[in-house]
């Protein structure tokens, strides 16, 4: 009898051991609710998400050399084209020095106003130079930015003036606009964002006389800058 008893409470502690099962129950659908999250995140992406394009697409307002572009966000207005075989640039010591090319510098000296808010022109989203055959030249980076409109603060109620400079061959020059653009932030898609494309005039005769006649030296440090 007693080994019967002893039997029995160590089978009805054993039985109170057993780790209690109303966790699993939660897991199983906390596992469940994950999957469904995943599954919507795929499709919606599949689904809705905006073509690269689309959310890499401006608003374009056009525009030719001396006329004012406006936009919502700026204001922008090319006040002349020249071509030069050199021009200056500085190091971190701002000290001068020249630099060539053997193709050609165009520079593009822009004056800008901001709508609303002031920015700085970005290299990771510059104004480019777009050719009549598609091609586009960003501002090159033998310059100094320090001597250009990136270097500028575009401010509301002020016009900042500056140039672009850009290296490119001759035969990007004929039928070449400006595209300019504010800076955008990489992190966030704005499928309204607008650009100006503006007509430089280089066709024919023009564009000759800019690429058989470039000066020699195009000074960037000049009192005027």
């Amino acid at each position: 009898m007693a080994v019967t008893q002893t039997e029995r409470r160590t089978s009805r502690r054993a039985v109170r051991a057993k780790p209690p099962r109303r966790g699993v129950g939660r897991r199983i659908g906390a596992g469940v609710a994950g999957i469904v999250l995943a599954a919507a995140a795929v499709y919606v992406q599949q689904n809705f998400a905006m073509p690269f394009e689309q959310r890499t697409s401006y608003l374009t307002y056009k525009g030719r050399v001396g006329e004012t572009v406006e936009t919502k966000r700026f204001t922008v207005k090319v006040l002349s084209v020249t071509a030069a075989r050199t021009v200056d640039t500085t190091d971190y010591s701002n000290k001068v020095s020249k630099v060539a090319t053997s193709n050609l510098f165009l520079l593009v000296d822009v004056s800008a106003t901001s709508a609303r808010e002031p920015f700085k022109l970005s290299r990771l989203g510059p104004p480019v130079l777009l050719t009549a055959d598609g091609r586009r030249y960003q501002p090159t980076d033998k310059v100094s930015d320090a001597l250009t409109l990136f270097n500028k603060y575009i401010q509301p109620g002020f016009w900042s003036s500056g140039l672009l400079v850009f290296e490119v061959p001759k035969d990007a020059v004929p039928g070449a606009d400006l595209v300019f653009v504010p800076p955008v932030s990489p992190l966030v898609s704005d499928n309204y964002a607008p650009e100006a494309q503006i007509d430089l005039g280089l066709s024919g005769a023009a564009a000759d006389r800019l690429t058989s006649q470039p000066e020699d030296h195009y000074s960037l440090v000049s009192p005027s800058r």
